[in-house]
């Protein structure tokens, strides 16, 4: 993939939250679409947009990174990670898996779908596993919803793997949907 604008990638800080809320709210319009009921989607999608700004005031996420992808001076995607299991409250499974020492997880990852195919989430992808390299994780884990076949396609040719690991999640809509962990170890 080309990227025909350059990409800066940088750390988030909060006045970012709003640009982060859209770019995610806007990805999950268009990526879960076909994965949830509308009236439900709408909600979820509200959620995003507007999260951030107090996820971002919480001791929790200083002990993560979030990067974003910026073009035409416009945050157009973000990953967030870290250790493992910082964010385990938002899954179901079972506890003694939590934390993973030595292991890290991108808790989220999503770009604007205006830039994808642009060559943007690549760029992003590989600046976050730079820094994830360099803290010194061993492995990095994440997990996707099993219909999002583009994120799916997309983490795998970034070399991740399932691990068979699956559970299903309930985001609020009493239909779980389940989601599928990946794996890629650092070399």
């Amino acid at each position: 993939m080309r990227v025909d604008v350059p990409v800066l990638l940088r750390d988030a800080t909060l006045s970012d939250a709003a640009a982060i809320g859209d770019v995610h709210a806007e990805a999950w319009q268009v990526a879960y679409r076909d994965l949830f009921e509308p009236q439900w989607l709408g909600r979820f999608v509200a959620k995003r947009r507007t999260q951030w700004a107090s996820r971002m005031a919480t001791p929790e996420f200083d002990r993560a990174t979030m990067l974003v992808a910026v073009r035409h001076d416009r945050v157009c995607a973000f990953a967030y990670f870290g250790p493992h299991g910082l964010t385990a409250g938002k899954h179901t499974v079972v506890p003694s898996v939590w934390p993973r020492p030595g292991e890290g997880e991108i808790y989220g990852f999503y770009a604007h779908p205006s830039v994808w195919g642009t060559g943007v989430a690549p760029t992003l992808m590989d600046g976050a596993w730079d820094l994830l390299a360099e803290a010194g994780y061993r492995r990095v884990r994440l997990w996707t919803l099993a219909g999002a076949n583009r994120a799916r396609r997309f983490y795998s040719r970034f070399g991740f793997e399932e691990s068979g690991a699956t559970h299903e999640r309930d985001f609020g809509d009493g239909r779980p949907v389940l989601e599928l962990e990946y794996v890629r170890s650092v070399r």
